[in-house]
């Protein structure tokens, strides 16, 4: 993986002058005041500041320089500290390598820079149309409890859409988590892994389904394998589950019939016969993938520092942590760092 990262620049006077209030947006401002300000940076340390007054509502307000704000460090330094600790680093680690720099800031702040640099990407204005979404759930520790957090992704793309704190993992907590989603990005699919949950979802929300192929395969040999004998039988349930040939549905009736004094194996048939339409919607839509790795993947992106720390101590620290490395690893050919302090 290339990462191609644009730093933040810093510079010690402002550039031109604003052009609206940022309190009542009235363009009418008088220049009032220009005080220095000390900046915890790589490389400039002290900046200066020009506050203006607004001739409408009377308030004043400061206009900061190039990679300053109201904080003491530089959006630079804030930017750093983030990326570090995306890349592996501690917070107590992060905040000695910018020390290194000469721009040392306490490991608190790191983690104030870290919950912002969260809350920022996930306020970024809504994605457009997903027609094609990917369902799934991943399991981290917050405040010593196993929590489940279910990822929601753009089943085509791989781009990861939303995420959030699942409570419970019923059908109903899963309906409140989705639904959003479909209505507000007009999905037309759902993909998903073989857990029951998902099918009460897909019929209340009116989606076609398509079941992760990978899952429903492994789960089938499994199953197979703690039936004794019958071995025609469970070759051409293999063989039916790899091809999906266009007349499953019927040979499934007929292997039924057949598996009558063999309960598991009549289960097994009956599960997959229920099942069948959900296995073959890749055939009937175009653009539909076969398995739900697209959201796999987006939760190994997170889960690889999920599993270099010792827990978050709170569901902002979770979130923040998915926005980061999910922005991180997005595969985007340039990233730009003050997307992280905007």
């Amino acid at each position: 993986m290339k990462l191609r990262l644009l730093v933040p620049q810093v510079k010690p006077l402002p550039d031109g002058r604003p052009t609206a209030c940022c309190y009542c947006q009235s363009p009418l401002l008088q220049r009032h005041q220009q005080v220095p300000k000390a900046l915890i940076d790589t490389h400039v340390r002290h900046t200066q500041a020009v506050r203006y007054r607004c001739t409408v509502c009377r308030r004043t307000f400061r206009h900061y320089a190039q990679g300053a704000s109201r904080y003491r460090q530089s959006q630079r330094v804030m930017a750093l500290a983030v990326l570090l600790w995306t890349l592996g680093l501690s917070q107590r680690a992060a905040a000695l390598v910018l020390a290194g720099l000469e721009a040392g800031i306490h490991r608190s702040t790191v983690l104030r820079d870290i919950h912002r640099a969260g809350a920022s990407l996930w306020n970024r204005s809504p994605m457009g149309p997903v027609r094609v979404l990917g369902a799934d759930e991943t399991v981290v520790g917050i405040s010593g409890h196993p929590v489940f957090l279910g990822f929601v992704v753009d089943a085509q793309t791989g781009t990861t859409v939303g995420v959030e704190l699942l409570v419970e993992r019923d059908s109903g907590a899963f309906l409140r988590w989705l639904q959003p989603y479909v209505e507000r990005l007009g999905v037309e699919v759902l993909v998903t892994d073989d857990l029951l949950t998902y099918k009460p979802v897909v019929e209340e929300l009116g989606l076609e389904h398509q079941l992760c192929l990978a899952h429903v395969r492994k789960a089938v040999t499994n199953r197979l394998k703690k039936v004794e004998g019958w071995e025609e039988e469970k070759a051409c349930i293999q063989h039916l589950v790899r091809e999906l040939p266009p007349s499953g549905g019927i040979e499934l009736l007929r292997l039924e019939q057949r598996v009558q004094r063999s309960p598991p194996l009549r289960r097994l048939v009956v599960d997959l016969l229920q099942r069948w339409p959900s296995l073959v919607c890749h055939r009937r839509r175009k653009g539909v993938p076969a398995t739900n790795n697209r959201t796999e993947q987006a939760i190994g992106k997170s889960k690889v520092r999920f599993k270099t720390v010792r827990g978050f101590k709170s569901v902002a620290g979770a979130l923040a942590a998915v926005a980061l490395t999910q922005w991180l690893y997005s595969g985007a050919t340039h990233h730009n760092l003050a997307e992280l302090t905007a």
